[in-house]
């Protein structure tokens, strides 16, 4: 519908407009938006649908941009940022965000580990807590290999 159409819009043109935006949005296409200046329930209707399509727009996006950073240029750290966003789709943000942050730390904590091992600091060791799985297994892999290298230099004079 073009937006000076808008304003004179009978129910069935505004039921297809939001048909064809709710049809963008479960097509994982969001950047589809509805005349802003519908009358009445319409005119609401879209406010709310555009609103909705600006957070999910938003949440992929940051999506993206962690993805990239973490999974493509190996920068730790990162959270995403997504204004707006309130029960769930808030409570996905903080759990890719808390997600993010555990894997930070325990790649983190693994990596000094590593580094303190090569400067010769043989008692390091992972510390991270709070892990299962692969990376508790990558944990106390690496301290049984700090404590292996403990032993041999104790048994041949080293550090």
């Amino acid at each position: 519908m073009h937006p000076k159409d808008a304003p004179n819009a009978t129910s069935e043109e505004i039921l297809r407009e939001i048909l064809d935006v709710v049809t963008c949005i479960a097509n994982g296409h969001f950047t589809s938006r509805m005349s802003d200046n519908l009358p009445g329930l319409g005119g609401q209707i879209a406010k709310v649908l555009n609103a909705h399509l600006s957070t999910l727009q938003g949440l992929r996006g940051e999506h993206h941009r962690l993805m990239e950073e973490i999974g493509v240029t190996g920068r730790l750290g990162g959270q995403m940022e997504v204004e707006g966003t309130s029960g769930a789709w808030k409570e996905m943000v903080d759990d890719v965000n808390r997600l993010g942050h555990h894997v930070t730390m325990h790649v983190r904590d693994g990596g000094n580990v590593v580094r303190e091992l090569l400067r010769g600091e043989l008692s390091a060791r992972m510390t991270a807590q709070l892990i299962q799985g692969e990376l508790r297994q990558f944990r106390e892999d690496l301290n049984q290999l700090a404590e292996r290298y403990q032993r041999q230099a104790a048994t041949t004079g080293g550090a």
